[in-house]
């Protein structure tokens, strides 16, 4: 059965729905194609968004499980500092609600949902894209739309059919759930031994608490030895049958456009570099991406040329925020435990928390980080990092 669409979206994550439901709402015919038998299901993901984004993008808030104004940093040594900012700055959503509600949205506005079924190929003619899904055991799907957006996440399979490019740099994410650890209050826990070049946390979402961490490699063996050192009472045998690991983009991508395509969210590298989260910045790039969509919608034309205009856009908008993150995860990853300390000491003795209280924004993140290099204090511990032998400047560029 071959389909013909204005717009096909592959990929069902928030960047992916969002995107459908607003091109909907416009009068597009729009259909989603989802690999997944569910919206939500096995995401990797602490559930910490931003208060705002839920007013920004219209968007309804029963999902949200409680505020987050207190948060809690522990060391390697044990050593801990809890923080509370001055009103909450984010909350803890049910990820899986969360998702389902921008479902609800979509299908609202006329968007047609496939559920279990994968693209397995996109190719280019003359006026529409092609797309051949398969269904379970169903016949294969085949689509024709005058359009194509890839909100795949870290699936870049597509991406090399239809020319664009695709990150290049990634952290290893693993994350559980657990009813028995945890505590109430938000923990991020740093040390080079059980998460080198990363972090891991401790969120409390509902009756549950998510635990995982971010690494550059081996991140179960690291999983396991941050368990070992925090949370001694859980079972290991636990850990081996729920644990799920995901790679997280970092880094600016280029040609997230082409001729009647575009990536976006996290398969266009819309990540936030600091934290790994990207359902902000795919949310705000899905705004302009339907922005530019309609546009080229009314002058009949998705032309690679006039899709230029997309990756010009979000990159005004968050090239500095993904750059300065990335820098940032660069010189820190390089710190020793005893640089790591020494930051740790200084952001209860140097004023760096008023700094943080004045200026900091959980999603926009760069003019607070570069405030911080410029403090004396800070500065030459970073400056001592990049005179580094070891230290590559390349790894900048």
């Amino acid at each position: 059965m071959n389909s013909v669409y204005d717009a096909a979206i592959v990929g069902g994550g928030p960047s992916g729905l969002y995107a459908a439901r607003l091109l909907a709402e416009r009068g597009l015919k729009v259909v989603l194609l989802e690999k997944k038998a569910e919206i939500g299901a096995d995401v990797i993901c602490t559930g910490i968004v931003g208060r705002e984004i839920f007013r920004e993008f219209s968007l309804p808030s029963d999902s949200v499980l409680n505020d987050l104004q207190t948060i809690k940093l522990t060391l390697s040594s044990s050593r801990a500092l809890t923080y509370r900012h001055p009103a909450p700055f984010a909350v803890i959503v049910d990820r899986k609600k969360f998702d389902q509600d921008l479902t609800r949205q979509a299908q609202k506005a006329g968007v047609e949902i496939e559920l279990g079924c994968r693209v397995n190929n996109l190719s280019l003619e003359q006026d529409f894209v092609r797309i051949e899904a398969g269904v379970g055991a169903r016949q294969a799907r085949r689509i024709s739309a005058r359009i194509a957006v890839l909100a795949t996440g870290n699936d870049y399979q597509l991406h090399k059919k239809a020319g664009l490019g695709y990150p290049k740099d990634f952290l290893l994410g693993i994350q559980t759930e657990l009813a028995q650890a945890g505590g109430k209050i938000p923990t991020v826990f740093i040390g080079k031994d059980f998460a080198p070049g990363g972090f891991a946390w401790a969120v409390p979402a509902g009756d549950m608490n998510k635990i995982g961490l971010v690494t550059k490699a081996r991140p179960r063996c690291c999983f396991r030895h941050f368990v070992r050192r925090f949370y001694p009472d859980v079972q290991p045998e636990i850990l081996s049958q729920s644990s799920n690991i995901k790679a997280i983009a970092q880094g600016l991508v280029s040609h997230s456009y082409g001729e009647r395509v575009l990536a976006l969210g996290e398969a266009a590298g819309q990540v936030k570099t600091t934290t790994g989260g990207g359902i902000y910045y795919g949310l705000h790039c899905a705004q302009i991406a339907a922005g530019v969509i309609l546009k080229s919608y009314r002058a009949g034309s998705f032309h690679a040329q006039r899709l230029a205009e997309y990756e010009r856009l979000w990159k005004a908008s968050l090239k500095k925020e993904i750059l300065v993150g990335y820098y940032a995860r660069k010189i820190y990853a390089r710190l020793s435990q005893s640089q790591i300390e020494r930051l740790f000491e200084l952001a209860q003795t140097d004023g760096i928390l008023p700094l943080v209280r004045r200026e900091g924004n959980f999603d926009w993140q760069s003019d607070l980080l570069m405030d911080l290099f410029k403090r004396a204090s800070v500065f030459h511990i970073v400056q001592a990092v990049l005179k580094r032998p070891s230290f590559d400047r390349r790894d900048f560029s």
